[in-house]
């Protein structure tokens, strides 16, 4: 069906072989399928010998790649030169390459973390620390984002942190300040948060953006113009071609001597490698150059250049280099975007020009939208509409106007300034946009099979000739892409009470589903950058299938309960919110409020006795046992946590907080029926939690322990869990396994939990 594209483009056909090679290695089976598939159908007698070499190139790229390094965690003397450093979150970071590990050498990079009082590092420094290594290790939640295998795409075998900076030997950077820091700390001086945007979109340096203002750029779908990108790359090979070009236009002898294009092609490329040894050595920039340069040499050195060989060229380099840029967020999207554009230049080419500039912008978005949809959970209804008006504005007048401001800057002061002045009112009009027309929707994730499908069919629809086949082929993709998302719905709609206690570290956050209906209990902490409801949570929910909730609870005003809730609360639809406490200088109660208020969502301030029902789930509260709406003076918030009884009803789970002992205690002399099936341990099973009384009277048969691994508190206690063993009851800590998701098909109990190496206790 593609035959004829594998025979007119060799190289994508060593792509293909060289992707099925690279995702088998790594142990991905869908990709691997689809590498597979697309090869099969780019096969041809003549191309066997491409795609057996794409095979072999895979295979010896995945196996000379640096894996983890095997040091073992804890303090060790590390040394090495500094590629790049750069602040994330509040906390600095510094990517060191030429590492000696215990004056052993490590094949690979490291990433170290400082914490407090960071020194002045430049890259090119050299460092030498003592640093805590500590190998990366998730929450343990189904299907969570792969830290280390983030890592490990960037080349980066080895991650530690220092505490204190000052502790840290650095030499070569005396005295030695650099244009690139003369200009930052010029930037500096200028109003935010144009100047941090300025930093971020054309030097690389992201210290400044926070997750607010990151978050505006999501909402109208351009945050892909913060980071330097292939449309940075680009633009600025475009600008010296045509600086060159016209230079050169403009002196007659010296262009009659020279073949003009070719040097201004050369001028092109040589603009793409500075611009990129200015920005810094980040791997997404590398990655944006190779494309961007295997684009230009193709137009320099191949008589009939065509894209889509240059764009296999450019990744048959990247993946030879990092293999385990294949599965990068950022190589995807930047891959599939170009692919898009080429597919649709190829079919629109006697199109007139405004009818070509609209088809590729919507090409970049359609071929990106799944990926973005599977990997982020969120999209912008209007992204489309605003890449086709802000990227043509932001290439054609705000990256010329930071160009010429950077170029004038050593030279001419005046001129910087008043560049750099249009320039920040330029992205002061982006930034308005953003506030005015940005909207972003929570999307369920689909099956990953519903994401190759679509590249399938796209590839296909715009490569394979018109044939009998190729419409059948693209009428059962069409059904599929339709159907799968049906079926999980209806499977969504009659799925049974289930029971998720997400792992968050040290926090709680519970979630209760039956079918289409949901109930979450507390958000989990916020802290030091780390945001679990923006990190954890809202992932897991989205990869649930779960986009909007019936009832949201937050049991009581403690960080590492409600510290999540802000974010969930801005980008879910909540049906309610049922709150224990007013709490006026809390400031996640403040956040809380305010975004209820905006968006009229209702708030209860809840007691014993209250309940609501949300389709066959029934929430009943156990706890404060009067209403703290108004009360006034100091509370404590673990005792008049709010306590909840959910389930359907056929089960219940008892939800109790941080109410342990007089909170148990009180439970047990309610004259109530507290009797669960389950029961979220108190407190994160601390040493006044799960009293006999209490569990004589709840008996429960599950009971789940919410708490962070190695925590400072020592939790869970050996009373606690002695006391819950004796019960008999089976104990799950998050700790240890991880997301611990329980569900009851017709009446059955079925558990699964995150790591399936822990031990049942």
């Amino acid at each position: 069906m593609l035959r004829h594209v594998g025979r007119e483009h060799p190289l994508v056909v060593v792509f293909a072989g060289m992707g099925s090679a690279i995702c088998l290695r790594q142990g991905d089976a869908y990709g691997c399928g689809f590498c597979l598939l697309m090869m099969v159908l780019l096969l041809s007698r003549d191309r066997a010998a491409h795609a057996l070499g794409g095979l072999a190139l895979g295979a010896l790229a995945a196996l000379m790649a640096p894996g983890w390094s095997s040091v073992a965690d804890g303090d060790h003397h590390i040394s090495g030169r500094v590629q790049e450093s750069f602040h994330s979150r509040g906390t600095f970071h510094m990517v060191v390459e030429d590492v000696r590990l215990d004056h052993l050498r490590v094949r690979g990079r490291g990433l170290v973390s400082v914490y407090e009082h960071p020194p002045r590092i430049l890259p090119g420094d050299t460092v030498t620390c003592i640093v805590r290594v500590k190998t990366p290790r998730g929450f343990g939640n189904e299907a969570e984002f792969d830290y280390k295998g983030h890592l490990l795409s960037q080349g980066i075998v080895l991650s530690g942190s220092v505490r204190d900076g000052r502790t840290i030997a650095v030499s070569g950077s005396a005295g030695r300040q650099g244009f690139r820091q003369d200009l930052i700390a010029s930037l500096d001086r200028r109003a935010r948060p144009e100047s941090e945007l300025f930093k971020a979109m054309f030097m690389g340096e992201r210290s400044g953006i926070t997750d607010s203002l990151r978050d505006r750029f999501c909402s109208l779908g351009i945050v892909h113009l913060i980071a330097i990108s292939g449309l940075h790359i680009g633009t600025v090979m475009m600008a010296g071609y045509v600086l060159a070009f016209g230079l050169f236009r403009l002196l007659p002898v010296v262009s009659l001597r020279l073949d003009t294009p070719l040097v201004a092609r050369f001028a092109g490329i040589a603009a793409a490698v500075g611009y990129t040894a200015f920005v810094g050595p980040a791997m997404p920039t590398l990655r944006a150059c190779i494309m961007a340069l295997s684009c230009g040499v193709g137009l320099m050195f191949i008589r009939k250049p065509d894209v889509l060989d240059e764009l296999a060229l450019a990744g048959i380099v990247i993946c030879t280099l990092w293999p385990g840029s294949l599965h990068s967020a950022s190589f995807l999207l930047s891959f599939s975007a170009v692919l898009g554009i080429v597919c649709v230049m190829a079919r629109t080419a006697s199109s007139p020009p405004w009818f070509r500039f609209i088809a590729v912008c919507v090409a970049a978005g359609v071929f990106t939208l799944p990926i973005v949809v599977y990997l982020f959970g969120f999209t912008s209804l209007r992204g489309f509409i605003a890449n086709a008006v802000v990227v043509p504005f932001f290439s054609l007048v705000v990256m010329p106007l930071s160009l010429a401001g950077m170029a004038a800057f050593p030279l001419w002061s005046g001129l910087s300034d008043f560049s750099f002045s249009l320039c920040m009112d330029a992205l002061h009009l982006i930034v308005q946009a953003c506030e005015v027309f940005g909207s972003i929707q929570p999307v369920r994730q689909p099956w990953i099979i519903w994401v190759y499908l679509c590249y399938t069919g796209l590839i296909i629809a715009f490569w394979a000739r018109n044939s009998r086949w190729r419409t059948w082929v693209l009428a059962l993709i069409v059904s599929a892409l339709v159907g799968l998302p049906l079926v999980r719905s209806h499977l969504i709609g009659v799925g049974p009470l289930r029971f998720d206690f997400i792992s968050v570290g040290q926090g709680d956050c519970s979630l209760v589903t039956r079918g289409r209906h949901a109930v979450l209990i507390d958000a989990g902490p916020e802290y030091a950058g780390f945001d679990a409801g923006r990190q954890v949570v809202v992932p897991h929910l989205l990869r649930r299938g779960v986009d909007a909730l019936d009832l949201m609870v937050i049991t009581h005003w403690h960080p590492d309960h409600c510290g999540g809730a802000p974010f969930i609360l801005e980008r879910f639809r909540v049906g309610e919110v049922w709150l224990n406490s007013v709490q006026e200088k809390n400031p996640h109660f403040q956040e809380v409020i305010r975004i209820t208020k905006e968006k009229s969502i209702p708030v209860s301030f809840v007691c014993l006795g209250d309940s609501s029902r949300y389709g066959p789930l029934t929430a009943e509260v156990l706890n404060p046992r009067v209403r703290l709406d108004s009360c006034g003076g100091r509370l404590d918030q673990n005792l008049q946590s709010i306590v909840l009884k959910l389930g359907d009803g056929d089960v219940k789970g008892l939800f109790m907080g941080d109410a342990d002992l007089f909170g148990e205690l009180i439970l047990v002399h309610l004259c109530r029926d507290i009797e669960a099936r389950v029961l979220k341990v108190a407190h994160h099973g601390g040493a006044k939690s799960c009293l006999v009384p209490f569990l004589d009277t709840v008996r429960p048969e599950l009971a789940i322990i919410s708490c962070g691994l190695g925590n400072r508190y020592g939790d869970p206690s050996e009373e606690a869990l002695a006391r819950l063993r004796k019960h008999g009851a089976v104990v799950y800590r998050t700790d240890l396994h991880g997301e611990v998701a329980i569900a009851f098909p017709g009446g059955e109990r079925y558990v699964k939990f995150g790591r399936r190496t822990a031990d049942i206790q």
